[in-house]
């Protein structure tokens, strides 16, 4: 069975769904003895290798965030010529009620369709607007997945029906075997970011928070986050280190040298693969209190009320100084990161491609 992944964002651009396309298409072949294989569609600012590009996106704000899509009729005449080959058997689509490469993909499809949803909101203007249309199409899907209950919440509320829940899953061996970066281990311990800049994730009250827990400890901040100020400005201090946009193989050992991963988002977080990620590489996680990340990391991190840069310091500094206790969370992450494993999920995802199947 050759299943098309269709991406609803710009693959040149890291983030949840990519991150899960990208695992899940990988373990495919592993679990099944080669006899489902998948081929990521999507569109790409870049030129990205493996993956048939659509065409370049625009971005649009959305759920304090900017999503960047591609939905024109230009993409929508690529995407048919790519679907008219005749050589994949079912399409997995990944956020189709939202305008993008996956809702036009699920109007042009001929095929089984199984589709993911990911996006977590207490209510979408969106959805509501684009409800009398989008009914029928939604309708079309053979088999509906949520990554969380937060998210079956969301598009449920619009579009009910039956969501099976099957949670985010990471590849757990990439980052459990992985070295620490050697050039980050030169200087203090560091806490590290994985994300974009933006309002939702909470960037600037770990920055806040950051600056409070200097004056009790020597700690760095290392961020795939690149603050735009210039280095050594009072909004750039030298103990910031932006690493810009992290090619997937380096992530790993970044992780791995962390003293504690932090995600300080303030909503808007339907599961986080970023928190998966850093526990399977053996590293503590201190996160807001977000019930999407509650059922990512279940009793594995340390949890913060969202926006308080008070809290979110001294829940970093407990585990940075928290020995036997800073072990025991490393010991429950990797248990919790165990179960969402690929290799353990992806079975259950066949079951979805089999029952559209048939």
């Amino acid at each position: 069975m050759k299943v098309g992944f269709v991406c609803p964002y710009d693959w040149s651009y890291p983030g949840g769904v990519r991150s899960h396309i990208l695992g899940l298409a990988g373990a495919l072949p592993e679990v099944t003895g080669g006899e489902v294989t998948a081929e990521i569609i999507a569109p790409a600012t870049f030129a990205e290798p493996g993956i048939w590009a659509a065409g370049r996106t625009i971005g649009v704000p959305a759920n304090g965030s900017v999503a960047r899509i591609c939905f024109t009729p230009g993409a929508r005449r690529r995407l048919a010529g790519r679907l008219a080959r005749g050589d994949l058997d079912l399409l997995h689509l990944h956020e189709p009620a939202i305008p993008s490469l996956s809702l036009l993909a699920l109007g042009s499809a001929r095929l089984p369709v199984v589709a993911t949803f990911h996006a977590s909101a207490t209510r979408s203007l969106g959805y509501a607007a684009a409800r009398p249309f989008l009914r029928r199409l939604v309708a079309r899907i053979d088999v509906r997945i949520a990554v969380s209950e937060a998210a079956r919440s969301l598009i449920g509320a619009y579009f009910p029906g039956d969501y099976r829940l099957i949670p985010n899953g990471v590849p757990v061996e990439r980052f459990s075997g992985a070295a620490p970066e050697p050039d980050l281990q030169r200087g203090a311990p560091y806490v590290l970011f994985v994300g974009r800049p933006e309002p939702r994730k909470g960037f600037t009250t770990l920055l806040d928070a950051m600056a409070a827990l200097r004056r009790r400890m020597d700690v760095r901040l290392v961020t795939t986050a690149a603050p735009s100020a210039p280095a050594g400005s009072p909004e750039h201090p030298d103990w910031v280190v932006p690493l810009g946009r992290v090619p997937d193989e380096r992530l790993p050992g970044i992780y791995a040298g962390a003293g504690v991963f932090c995600a300080p988002s303030l909503g808007g977080e339907s599961f986080g693969i970023v928190l998966v990620e850093a526990m399977a590489a053996g590293t503590p996680v201190v996160c807001s209190d977000l019930p999407g990340y509650r059922e990512a990391a279940g009793e594995a991190a340390v949890f913060v009320k969202p926006g308080d840069p008070a809290a979110l310091a001294a829940a970093l500094g407990q585990v940075l100084e928290g020995g036997a206790s800073a072990q025991r969370l490393v010991a429950l992450g990797q248990a919790r990161s165990a179960e969402l494993d690929w290799r353990a999920l992806a079975p259950r995802i066949v079951e979805c491609y089999t029952a559209a199947m048939s």
